[in-house]
């Protein structure tokens, strides 16, 4: 699609769970990008920040939300929309990114995968339940292979075949 576009920031707000009218799951949160560039001198010099906010619908929304905390390095995929309104000092923009993938920024730390089954149903807010399922991450319940995080096997010997800690280092 022609108006994709990948953006690699910090998570700068705590993530907002909530639902569509028709109880679809969505996830919100403000994303910061920090621009530098060189001084000509060997050193750099922050060129601005730009501010987009972050919205996901469905499995993405329930696996980013038990995924994500404020302050995280992360690469956004989707589609941008500008939304533009007026206000008592004139007009406003906030520039918003339909997400269609989001995921860790490994240059700047590091991750440990969590397959979903793709049997787990979506749950809306207010129902009741956490997290996006069993075996979604970290606390996430029973996963395939026995242990929690376990995870689905890929390949006998492989190096995904044996799962890391739970623990995030970033």
């Amino acid at each position: 699609m022609a108006d994709t576009i990948t953006v690699l920031g910090n998570v700068a707000s705590d993530p907002d769970r909530g639902a569509t009218a028709t109880g679809i799951p969505t996830l919100s949160f403000r994303m910061a990008t920090n621009h530098r560039r060189p001084d000509g001198a060997g050193g750099w010099i922050d060129a601005g920040t730009n501010w987009f906010e972050i919205r996901a619908y469905r499995a993405l929304a329930e696996n980013a939300e038990a995924s994500l905390s404020k302050g995280d390095a992360v690469v956004v995929v989707g589609r941008l929309k500008l939304r533009e309104w007026e206000a008592k000092d004139g007009k406003r923009m906030n520039v918003e990114i339909e997400a269609e993938s989001i995921g860790p920024d490994l240059r700047r730390g590091r991750s440990v995968y969590h397959r979903v089954s793709h049997q787990t149903p979506l749950r809306a807010a207010g129902d009741g339940s956490a997290g996006a399922g069993a075996g979604a991450g970290p606390g996430g319940g029973a996963s395939p292979g026995g242990g929690e995080g376990a995870g689905a096997p890929v390949a006998e010997g492989g190096v995904w075949a044996t799962p890391g800690g739970n623990a995030t280092p970033f």
